[in-house]
């Protein structure tokens, strides 16, 4: 069992992860509809890199330092490109807190998992948090609803693929080797998402950038590196059950960026749906704590 003080700073570090990311999010949906998917792509990767290689600089870190051929490494850097780019779709076809909300189904396939995989005790509590969980996601997307099912057939199915590649991702960041420094593996993803991009404008017609949306996508890049960062050290040597329901709390983070931005308001069922996932988080985190 892994030490309760080290998964209080996985979950401290995976709300700033979770904030970051609204953030990011908030930032290029400003952008989406003016650019291509993969022109958001390119420009936030090239200011998302020069700005870990800032960050390694001050520390005095060199950028590959550490790093070597593994398999799991270039899934991992496989899995944040599909993250990257489904998500960028998704929110050109999508209100942002629907696709929050939809990826928030994350989590809940690293729990059952991680538990199937025997990575982690499984327990009936944890099935029973998973359950209220789901069904705190399922409030806030609500499905049933005519108004999200009516023309975003396309998009909610890219924030599903983006549900998949997260909860991928965060399990195959656990096996990483962890003599491979966090460092180092954020410098590689963001290089590949930003050659990513280059390579899918290959196929794209980039409009001229304007000055407004640079400046977005360097802010989204800000957000990204430091996200993926804090992301990779609060998912290495943590108990992923413990500390993977904190990213539920984007969706919080994303419904008040919708209503301050885009004036997006969230229903009745959204707010249940808030409650129910955040109590879920909560009590398996103090479980676990407690043991």
């Amino acid at each position: 069992m892994t030490d309760p003080a080290v998964n209080r700073r996985g979950i401290v570090l995976m709300l700033m992860a979770m904030f970051a990311y609204a953030l990011n999010d908030a930032f290029v949906k400003g952008t989406a509809h003016a650019l291509p998917a993969g022109q958001v792509l390119a420009v936030r990767g090239v200011f998302a890199t020069a700005c870990v290689l800032l960050v390694m600089q001050a520390r005095r870190q060199p950028a590959w330092r550490g790093l070597a051929f593994h398999p799991l490494l270039a899934l991992r850097c496989g899995l944040e490109i599909t993250t990257a780019l489904s998500s960028v779709l998704a929110l050109t076809r999508v209100p942002l807190a629907t696709v929050t909300a939809i990826m928030m189904s994350a989590p809940l396939i690293v729990g059952i998992v991680s538990s199937a995989l025997g990575w982690e005790s499984w327990q009936p509590r944890r099935l029973v948090l998973t359950l209220i969980g789901l069904a705190g996601v399922l409030a806030i997307v609500q499905p049933w609803s005519r108004s999200i099912a009516q023309g975003s057939d396309t998009g909610i199915g890219f924030a599903a693929v983006c549900a998949l590649s997260l909860a991928t991702r965060d399990l195959v960041t656990r096996r990483l080797p962890s003599a491979i420094p966090s460092g180092s593996v954020t410098m590689l993803i963001t290089a590949a998402v930003c050659a990513a991009g280059f390579l899918v404008g290959l196929s794209e017609q980039w409009p001229p950038l304007r000055a407004s949306s640079a400046g977005l996508l360097l802010l989204a890049a800000v957000a990204t590196a430091a996200g993926n960062h804090a992301l990779l050290a609060a998912c290495r040597n943590t108990d992923l059950s413990v500390v993977a329901p904190f990213r539920y709390s984007m969706v919080l983070w994303s419904m008040l960026l919708g209503m301050l931005f885009w004036n997006e308001w969230p229903t009745d069922s959204a707010v249940l749906g808030i409650a129910l996932a955040a109590t879920a988080g909560i009590l398996a985190s103090r479980r676990m704590e407690n043991r």
